[in-house]
């Protein structure tokens, strides 16, 4: 039996490439339980952080309808740019 040395390089290289997809897996492949839980750490640390510092803000300390009001706002706001920037791509 003779081979075709292009069918067995072919075939050595789809060996070669389905050994190497098996072991290169991302960090974040191998570890998703640790990625998702620092992830969520480092949202909350943000949310905590922020929440801390508009409390050293005496006028947010005293009257929490105010930071409520500019959030909402800000919310209006990017909401209204995202949907014309969706118009603009369309």
């Amino acid at each position: 039996m003779i081979l075709d040395p292009l069918e067995h390089l072919e075939r050595s290289a789809r060996e070669m490439d389905e050994y190497m997809r098996a072991r290169h897996r991302t960090v974040f492949g191998r570890y998703p339980l640790l990625f998702s839980l620092l992830g969520s750490f480092g949202v909350a640390a943000i949310i905590y952080g922020f929440e801390e510092l508009l409390d050293q803000v005496p006028l947010f300390h005293d009257v929490p309808v105010i930071p409520l009001v500019i959030g909402i706002g800000i919310l209006i706001v990017t909401g209204s740019l995202y949907k014309r920037i969706e118009k603009k791509l369309d």
